[in-house]
């Protein structure tokens, strides 16, 4: 898979953690799966296609699925935050939060969300889409982009991601979202990511 391709499936995820599943977001989704795409979204495609945007029920589905996953207000499954699954206490804004903060920096780049914390699945799976889209004029940059895009998989997506996404994967009520932990589950092995 080509850095053109990885980086739109981490910016199509990324999407998928950070926006609510709105009848416009669902149809932004569904047009960028219309056309030929990797093969490791198909079963994201497939899950999207079985929604009826129009019907205000499955988005309403679909919405309390997100919150009760990723906002809450009872006790979240699968908190969307790395320093929740790698901290000691299993809190909030902890060393991950800061080091995730301090690579996109390094990078040129910041959250500008106050809303969203820099170890947030979505954040850091934007990051990646960043990285792999750069659009590198040598071969130095280009391998440059491809140790920054790995450091930053293994330093962080891949400590907690594989054990979020399953957590995610038994707590979904809905098929896009089991299919959304499975998506991101595998694109983390993304040949070239």
């Amino acid at each position: 898979m080509d850095r053109a391709d990885v980086a739109m499936t981490m910016r199509l995820l990324s999407s998928m953690y950070l926006c609510q599943p709105s009848a416009e977001a669902l149809r932004g989704w569904k047009s960028l799966l219309a056309e030929d795409v990797p093969e490791v979204l198909d079963d994201l495609k497939a899950a999207l296609g079985t929604i009826d945007v129009g019907s205000n029920a499955d988005v309403a589905t679909l919405l309390w699925d997100y919150t009760r996953l990723f906002i809450g207000p009872y006790k979240l499954p699968c908190p969307p935050w790395e320093s929740v699954y790698t901290s000691h206490k299993q809190l909030m804004m902890q060393e991950a939060a800061v080091a995730a903060g301090r690579a996109y920096a390094e990078y040129g780049l910041a959250v500008d969300q106050t809303a969203v914390m820099p170890d947030h699945i979505g954040a850091e799976l934007n990051f990646l889409a960043v990285v792999y889209g750069a659009s590198a004029e040598d071969a130095v940059a280009q391998a440059e982009s491809a140790r920054t895009g790995l450091a930053f998989l293994n330093d962080h997506l891949r400590k907690w991601v594989p054990q979020f996404t399953v957590d995610m994967e038994a707590a979904a009520e809905t098929d896009l979202y089991a299919a959304l932990a499975r998506t991101t589950r595998r694109a983390l092995e993304l040949p070239g990511a």
